[in-house]
C-alpha cells in the first residue's frame, strides 16, 4: 500500500468518528462588510480514486486537496516512466506471442525462461544445447541452426544486460558527481574532507550502516579521529574568533563589562565537548 493509500484510509477513519462541533462565533455587521475573497481554484479528486474517495475529498480544506492531487499526479508520472523505460519488455513478448502457443502467461514468465537458458548456455553449452535439442525434438541435422539461434539469443539478453548496467552506472556515477561538487550558500564545499573519509564512507555503504552518501560522510568524518580533530578544533577556534570580535565590538562602544557581567562558562570535559559538537554537526 502507498503512502498516499494510507493517509486516504486514515482520514476514512477519523470520518467515522467526528469530534462534536465546537459552537461558532455569531457574524456581526462588521464580519458581513468584509470584501469577498478571491476565487479558490477547484481541484477534482485523482480519477483513480474510488467514489467513497472522491466524496471524501471533496470536504477537505483547498491546501490538502491540493497536496493529494500532487501527489497522486506524481506517482502517475513515476509509473508512467517506468512504464516507458521498459517497454521493450512487453514488445519482446507481443511479438512473439502467437508463436509461443500459450506456454507463457506474460513477458516476465518467458523473459525468465530466456535467462535461465542464457545462464545455463554460460555454465554449461554442450548440456543445454542437448538438453535443448530433446525438449524441441530436433535431429542432428539441425543442431547448427538451433546452435545459431542460440547465440543469437544469448548475444541479445547479454546487449540488455549491458544497456541496463550502463544506465545505473551513469546514475551513480552523476550522483557521485553532485555530491562531490557540492557548494553552501558560500561557495565552499559541503564535504571538505571527501579524500580523507572516502575509504571510511565505503566501508559504511558496503556493511548497510549508511541510507546514502550525505549520511555516510556525516558518519564517516566522526568515526575518522583525525577529522573528528579537525573539525572539533575548528569549531573551537571558531567560537574563539566570535568571542575575540564580540569583545572588540563592546570596547570600542565603551562597554562597561562590570555592569552586565555574565556567570563564568562551565568548562566541558572532551567527552561533553564532542557530544555538543556532533549535535551541532547533526542539526
Amino acid at each position: 500500500m502507498t503512502e498516499l493509500r494510507q493517509q486516504i484510509e486514515d482520514a476514512w477513519t477519523s470520518a467515522e468518528n467526528p469530534q462534536s462541533a465546537e459552537p461558532q462565533n455569531v457574524a456581526t455587521s462588521e464580519d458581513n462588510q468584509t470584501a469577498p475573497a478571491e476565487p479558490v481554484e477547484v481541484i477534482t479528486a485523482p480519477n483513480s480514486y474510488t467514489k467513497e474517495a472522491k466524496d471524501w475529498f471533496s470536504t477537505l480544506p483547498h491546501e490538502n486537496q491540493k497536496y493529494l492531487a500532487d501527489r497522486e499526479k506524481q506517482f502517475e508520472q513515476g509509473l508512467s516512466r517506468a512504464r516507458n523505460q521498459y517497454s521493450w519488455v512487453d514488445k519482446i513478448y507481443n511479438d512473439r506471442k502467437d508463436a509461443l502457443s500459450g506456454n507463457y502467461e506474460n513477458a516476465q514468465a518467458y523473459i525468465n525462461d530466456l535467462v535461465l537458458i542464457a545462464d545455463a548456455l554460460e555454465k554449461d553449452p554442450a548440456s543445454t544445447i542437448e538438453a535443448l535439442k530433446q525438449n524441441y525434438g530436433l535431429n542432428g541435422s539441425q543442431d547448427n541452426a538451433l546452435q545459431r539461434q542460440l547465440s543469437e539469443l544469448t548475444a541479445k539478453l547479454n546487449e540488455q544486460q549491458r544497456y541496463l548496467d550502463s544506465q545505473r552506472q551513469e546514475r551513480t556515477a552523476q550522483e557521485y558527481q553532485e555530491f562531490v561538487n557540492a557548494k553552501d550558500d558560500k561557495g565552499n564545499s559541503k564535504h571538505p574532507y571527501f579524500e580523507e573519509v572516502k575509504g571510511e564512507m565505503i566501508n559504511l555503504l558496503k556493511a548497510g550502516m549508511a541510507k546514502n552518501l550525505e549520511d555516510a560522510y556525516n558518519q564517516a568524518i566522526w568515526r575518522v579521529e583525525e577529522i573528528r580533530n579537525k573539525i572539533i578544533a575548528s569549531q573551537t577556534g571558531a567560537r574563539l574568533e566570535q568571542k575575540a570580535t564580540e569583545a572588540q565590538k563592546a570596547k570600542a562602544a565603551s562597554f562597561d563589562p562590570t555592569s552586565k557581567k555574565e556567570a563564568t562558562p562551565k568548562v566541558l570535559s572532551l567527552r561533553e565537548e564532542l557530544e555538543r559538537n556532533y549535535d551541532k554537526l547533526m542539526e
